[in-house]
């Protein structure tokens, strides 16, 4: 018999969804379309419902529109389970990260999302190129101010001089920093100049 709940040891951080299934327990699936080592692949991935809302949350507009969708149907009459398909248009999630385990070993059918976190708007504008390729319907969701996304990046120029100044070298300092990207560095450049 092979092992079940076995940690992964990767993060899924943009996927497509084109149905989702729940009832009133405390399981929510969706049938997805994801990036995994590499490749993309069609799963399901069971959240608890807390998870669930957790991604709808840090989703912007589309996250706000399945809320919407999803508390309808429990409201509703309609007959359990409650299903959303999504067939004639999908959903895209890029603003999250979600770390997952298999419900059985080495089995790519099914996957257990054990935490939800937000993606930076920074590490949203760097995944973008992928995400265009992976999806076909994929925009940056600022949820944020533009000022916060500037402090963000001009915190990571702040970094890089501390670096600096412990005698690291310019392209280590970079590299830590997350500023080995040309025109980002030339951002938060400008970005720490400007917010001081």
């Amino acid at each position: 018999m092979k092992n079940t709940f076995v940690k992964s040891d990767f993060k899924i951080q943009s996927f497509s969804t084109v149905r989702i299934i729940f009832d009133d327990s405390d399981l929510v699936s969706m049938d997805v379309r994801c990036r995994i080592n590499g490749t993309m692949t069609d799963t399901t991935l069971m959240f608890t419902f807390s998870k669930f809302n957790d991604l709808l949350r840090f989703s912007g507009e589309s996250g706000e529109k399945l809320q919407l969708t999803v508390s309808d149907k429990l409201m509703s009459e309609d007959e359990k389970p409650y299903i959303i398909d999504l067939s004639n248009g999908q959903l895209v999630f890029t603003t999250c990260s979600l770390d997952v385990c298999y419900l059985i070993e080495s089995d790519l059918s099914c996957f257990s999302v054990e935490d939800v976190t937000p993606i930076s708007f920074v590490q949203q504008a760097k995944n973008l190129r992928m995400n265009m390729a992976d999806f076909t319907d994929v925009h940056l969701q600022n949820d944020s101010s533009l000022n916060h996304a500037l402090n963000e990046v001009a915190t990571l120029y702040r970094y890089y001089t501390g670096l600096k100044e412990l005698n690291l070298s310019d392209e280590h300092a970079r590299e830590k920093a997350g500023l080995k990207n040309e025109k980002l560095f030339k951002i938060a450049f400008f970005a720490a100049q400007t917010l001081k």
